[in-house]
């Protein structure tokens, strides 16, 4: 067991005797989900030390749920309170023991053993906070594309409706139209 394995361990039984100090009448299941909120962290302790880096240390108030949502390469969906979310993907450890991520934050990866590029995935996932997405909400007929509109915008004339005019002047003696043979 290492040190930062001992350490969730012991925080994790000094929440669970808390909470059921605090409310004596309430089921040890009932405490044990209570005190647990990402069960997922339990599992892959690399990916806490990642959270906490890129939240530091205040992730659970803007984290709504992690996913695991891939085995090779270990790929976590992170969903955020405001319905954005982004991915971590896990690739192995350094030399010192520390887990390697790429952060995928809205199209863009981050390689996080870099300081730099951490800081700008912490960025670009406080961007992600801060900005509310707007729902796009398609109609229910399906596929209906609107590209005319009523709203102006000027005439495009895509020809067709009415046959082309001879230019004036032109002596080339070459036919305007199938016609003119």
């Amino acid at each position: 067991m290492q040190k930062s394995e001992f350490i969730a361990k012991i925080k994790t039984l000094a929440k669970t005797v808390y909470a059921e100090k605090s409310n004596p009448l309430a089921d040890a299941e009932e405490i044990q989900d209570q005190v647990i909120k990402f069960p997922i962290i339990e599992k892959f302790p690399p990916l806490k030390g990642v959270m906490e880096d890129l939240f530091d240390f205040q992730y659970e108030p803007f984290v709504k749920d992690i996913e695991w949502v891939a085995p090779r390469p270990t790929t976590f969906r992170i969903k955020l309170v405001n319905g954005a979310d982004f991915f971590l993907i896990y690739q192995g450890e350094n030399e010192e023991g520390k887990g390697l991520f790429i952060a995928q934050v809205a199209g863009k990866k981050y390689y996080l053993e870099s300081l730099p590029e951490e800081q700008q995935a912490s960025e670009a996932i406080a961007r992600l906070l801060r900005f509310k997405f707007a729902d796009t909400g398609k109609a229910e007929g399906g596929d209906d594309l609107d590209l005319g509109g009523d709203e102006g915008g000027g005439d495009l004339d895509l020809g067709g409706d009415e046959p082309a005019a001879e230019p004036v002047g032109d002596d080339t003696g070459v036919p305007a139209t199938v016609d003119d043979l």
